[in-house]
């Protein structure tokens, strides 16, 4: 399997160098006359990008050459070459920003049908350009439709473009802003503290409804006092909201005042407001107690109405009584859930853990029994309670020659491979998505095994779960850029296995990641975080390149082994690396480390109790790689001041 790898990588590789071959032109050499093409047309220095480009008829990325000479006509007004090229190009995803910039050059010139034509092709395009389409919708006939489309817009502030002025008139003349879109404009600049904007909508309201809002005003600086001194005569449309706005904000800084003055309110405000309003806002209340970890939240949860309980609401009642260590209440609120939730992992395991607390070893393991023949968190912690050795056999993908070859040699897998060679890791993923949009599980596994073959870790990662092949550990767990782990395990003490784990949680090995609050690189550092980190270390640069590997692991090991040595856990460093050190402190005034699963499941945030527990159960995937025996899952979650992590 592994020579038929190579061969088809080969093959790939030489395509470009093949069709160039009679010219005696490598493909490095083409490969430089592309970015000398695309720097010529930057500088706006035609002749010389023509005469490149001349050389490039058969380099697989040309076509990149074409869409982005036709932006730059756009902006001087001349559509003409990118019709031709949307055409012509249509099977590359970058003709997809061409196509948007025309059509947005389409609206400004007013060219309404031709825009309508464009969206019925391509309709795609109506959420990419939604105020276009909305304009478009208007003057091509469907009149309350846009309409509609402009009153949600207002409401949620949007801008409106010049090319959208004439229908704001007529919206206007339609009787718009009616007083409900007004209210509910004014709910959305209130909850943002843009009051000044807010009494501005107002201002069309009747006065007495304009003076609804100096009292919500005072709601949100003194939420319990106000709502105590609830006024006469608030409708029922500004009731919810001011009450909703109120004692949410009143329940982030205690939810039992909020509890109480919800109980209260609700005996003064318009006695129109229904009952299902005030359970909801009591189940909001109740779960971010139960976030705060306040035992009480329980209780509120369980008295909720039958039509108001969820999977949020139940997996909170036993996250409390797991916390309390009250295992017959816990394993009660388990019992009680629907069949599909008791069956998940999580909740197998803890009832299984009330049962063994209970003394009643022989029924809970069975249940660990079926966990612990899996892998993941709760089956490593399955396994270790049986002690039997975790479950780590891995296979290998299976693709053909054939499969193999048909696949390489589409176009855009082509052109994918050609940008991971120019280093554009984010152009090379956008052609690999959308060779194989919609593409079956065994497609998806030929996918895997040539981005495997092209050390591509993140694309293989992905694919390897749509492929359904989680069995591939070895793909799947890669050991990469093994020289700056272990020199920064080496120079910090943290663990190899610690440090891959969390590249692999943060970036799946993918070295350009961003996301979208601006974290970067293999382990998502925040470039303030960094600079700062960059300073402890007494680096040279203050402004690190965080999309280099070395620099990236250097700092992200820095940070996460601050964080070990601030709270004493590798878990708890975890959880400050994802939710911020504040939040861990945070939490752990409210409930000290004394439990550590209990206190792992019950993280207030989803996100950061599922990255705690993918980490930790990944340090025992990365340390079988390395051809060890996993440490004791049980014993990491613990403070490990007298556990060296260098095992």
């Amino acid at each position: 399997m592994r020579f038929v790898v190579m061969m088809v990588v080969l093959m790939l590789a030489c395509v470009p160098w093949t069709q160039a071959s009679a010219n005696t032109v490598s493909i490095e050499q083409q490969r430089q006359w592309f970015e000398q093409a695309r720097n010529a047309l930057d500088k706006n220095n035609m002749e010389s990008f023509h005469g490149l480009k001349a050389k490039l008829a058969d380099y697989p990325l040309t076509a990149y050459l074409d869409i982005w000479q036709a932006r730059e006509e756009l902006k001087q007004g001349h559509d003409a070459l990118a019709i031709k090229v949307i055409a012509q190009h249509a099977d590359v995803p970058e003709t997809i920003n061409l196509r948007v910039a025309w059509i947005e050059d389409l609206a400004k010139r007013k060219q309404w049908s031709k825009i309508s034509q464009q969206f019925e092709k391509d309709p795609a395009d109506i959420k990419r350009l939604p105020e276009i389409f909305m304009v478009s919708s208007w003057h091509n006939g469907a009149k309350e439709r846009a309409l509609q489309q402009f009153s949600e817009n207002w409401i949620k502030g949007h801008k409106v473009s010049e090319f959208a002025e004439a229908l704001q008139q007529n919206w206007l003349k339609q009787g718009h802003p009616t007083q409900a879109e007004r209210w509910a404009r004014i709910d959305r600049l209130a909850l943002q503290g843009q009051w000044k904007q807010a009494k501005e909508v107002a201002k069309a309201l009747p006065k007495a409804q304009q003076q609804w809002l100096n009292y919500w005003q005072n709601v949100q600086k003194q939420p319990e006092q106000q709502l105590a001194q609830w006024p006469a005569g608030i409708n029922i449309t500004a009731s919810r909201m001011i009450l909703a706005d109120g004692l949410n904000r009143l329940s982030r800084i205690d939810p039992v005042k909020a509890w109480d003055s919800l109980q209260l309110v609700r005996t003064t405000a318009d006695q129109g407001i229904s009952s299902s309003f005030y359970s909801l806002v009591e189940k909001d209340i109740a779960l971010r107690a139960a976030r705060q970890h306040m035992q009480l939240a329980a209780g509120w949860l369980n008295a909720l109405p039958v039509a108001d309980q969820d999977e949020d609401t139940r997996a909170w009642q036993a996250r409390l009584h797991i916390l309390n260590q009250e295992w017959q209440k816990a394993m009660q609120v388990i019992d009680a859930m629907p069949q599909n939730e008791q069956q998940e992992s999580n909740w197998s395991y803890w009832k299984a853990r009330a049962l063994e607390m209970l003394g009643e070893k022989e029924a809970a393991a069975p249940l660990y029994a079926k966990l612990a023949v899996l892998r993941g968190y709760y089956s490593f912690l399955s396994a270790e309670r049986l002690g039997l050795p975790l479950q780590m056999s891995s296979d290998s993908f299976q693709a053909s020659e054939a499969e193999l070859t048909a696949l390489s040699s589409k176009p855009a897998i082509i052109r994918a491979y050609e940008w991971l060679q120019l280093g554009n890791n984010n152009k090379a993923s956008r052609e690999w998505h959308f060779a194989l949009a919609g593409s079956q599980e065994d497609t998806w596994e030929t996918a895997a095994t040539l981005a495997a073959s092209w050390q591509w870790h993140d694309q293989v990662i992905r694919a390897a779960f749509k492929a359904d092949r989680l069995d591939a550990l070895e793909s799947r767990f890669p050991l990469a850029h093994g020289k700056d782990v272990v020199q920064a395990s080496t120079d910090t003490g943290l663990s190899p296995s610690a440090i891959w784990s969390i590249i692999r949680q943060e970036s799946a090995f993918n070295i350009q990641a961003t996301s979208y609050v601006g974290a970067r690189g293999l382990m998502q550092l925040m470039p303030k975080t960094a600079r700062a980190t960059a300073i402890k270390l007494k680096l040279k640069s203050r402004h690190p390149d965080l999309f280099s590997p070395a620099t990236n692991i250097q700092l992200g090991s820095a940070y996460l082994v601050e964080q070990k040595e601030r709270f004493g856990s590798l878990a708890l460093a975890a959880a400050a690396y994802n939710a911020g050190p504040h939040r861990v402190n945070t939490w752990l005034q409210r409930t000290p480390f004394d439990a550590p699963e209990a206190w792992v499941e019950a993280i207030p945030f989803n996100e950061t109790r599922q990255y705690v527990q993918q980490v930790m159960a990944f340090v025992s995937v990365y340390e079988w790689r390395q051809e060890k025996t996993p440490s004791s899952l049980i014993t990491r979650l613990n403070r490990e001041q007298q556990v060296s992590l260098n095992q």
